[in-house]
């Protein structure tokens, strides 16, 4: 339960001007009704890059969360990013590990948690 009217994607605009996006939406090109509806051709859809842009109270800028599992050459990004230490950086491997190593079923037997109990429990 939210303490907000609306849907699960809102904004929000900070003090200094940033305005910061709460949700996360995701268009699916498959789905019927936008194949219908959109030219994809005249909309010149393009795929985000994955990671974030992360609004910081120690800083003026943004800063970039890269994912180098899926882009390789963000590695150093990711590394020296100011959002977690590098110990916690290194903390998400066994989940990232454990993730990538099995199967789609074997995850659902999983008991279910949470990123920050399972970061302590690994």
């Amino acid at each position: 339960v939210d303490s907000e009217l609306g849907g699960r994607v809102m904004s929000e605009t900070t003090d200094d001007g940033f305005v910061l996006d709460k949700g996360f939406a995701v268009f699916i090109e498959e789905y019927p009704e936008a194949k219908k509806l959109l030219d994809y051709e005249a909309l010149k859809l393009k795929p985000f890059l994955p990671g974030a842009l992360v609004k910081l109270k120690s800083r003026n800028n943004l800063a970039r969360v890269a994912d180098p599992l899926r882009v390789p050459g963000d590695t150093l990004n990711a590394l020296l990013a100011p959002v977690g230490s590098l110990a916690d950086k290194i903390k998400v491997l066994p989940l990232i590990l454990n993730a990538r190593t099995k199967s789609i079923e074997e995850l659902f037997e999983e008991n279910e948690t949470d990123t920050e109990t399972a970061l302590i429990e690994r």
